[in-house]
């Protein structure tokens, strides 16, 4: 169902601020979305890859990562894969509907480790990808691309040097127009 969908259905039962009516909020919250308190480890790494995946930019070959549709990204890959709801094409309507009708908080609440391990997992997979922005890094990514272009001209110099009549280009009469020159 989509979240607009459920907000609706939530917002017509009128549940009671009382601890009764929360207790039976939770109860019909976790009946109603079917919520997994736990889901496989491979699931939550496949968020936590996708999330990383889609919020990585590389930027004049410095890869920076975008925190804040990372987390909107998170929250609700999470929620979808621990209840039944689907996203519609706007996640942040989607979040932001759950959020001020104060169900964002409660639902993540039914499976909050299983949300805290994909966490984990993301700021691990940041942190690799990340790596590659270390200053002995991109120094050696610069020399290497050097060390490539000397190779490729130093094919090229091999080329013509090796194409060169050497008795001819060293004849008496050119080195001694070449030994004039250097010494005026």
């Amino acid at each position: 169902m989509l979240v607009n969908e459920f907000v609706e259905i939530y917002n017509a039962k009128r549940f009671m601020s009382t601890p009764q009516g929360l207790s039976e909020k939770a109860e019909w919250l976790r009946g109603e979305l079917q919520i997994k308190k736990y889901i496989p480890f491979m699931e939550k790494r496949k968020i936590a890859e996708m999330v990383v995946e889609q919020n990585i930019e590389v930027v004049d070959g410095i890869k920076k990562y975008s925190n804040i549709d990372a987390y909107i990204g998170f929250i609700m890959a999470s929620v979808m894969a621990h209840t039944d709801l689907k996203c519609s094409d706007n996640p942040i309507a989607d979040y932001d509907l759950l959020a001020e009708n104060g169900l964002l908080a409660q639902i993540v609440a039914e499976f909050q480790e299983s949300h805290n391990e994909i966490d984990i997992l993301i700021k691990m997979l940041v942190a690799y990808e990340l790596d590659d922005n270390q200053p002995g890094v991109l120094i050696g990514r610069f020399l290497d691309g050097v060390l490539k272009k000397l190779d490729g001209a130093s094919g090229m110099l091999k080329e013509i040097v090796g194409n060169l009549d050497l008795e001819k280009t060293f004849s008496e009469e050119n080195v001694a127009k070449i030994v004039g020159l250097l010494n005026k």
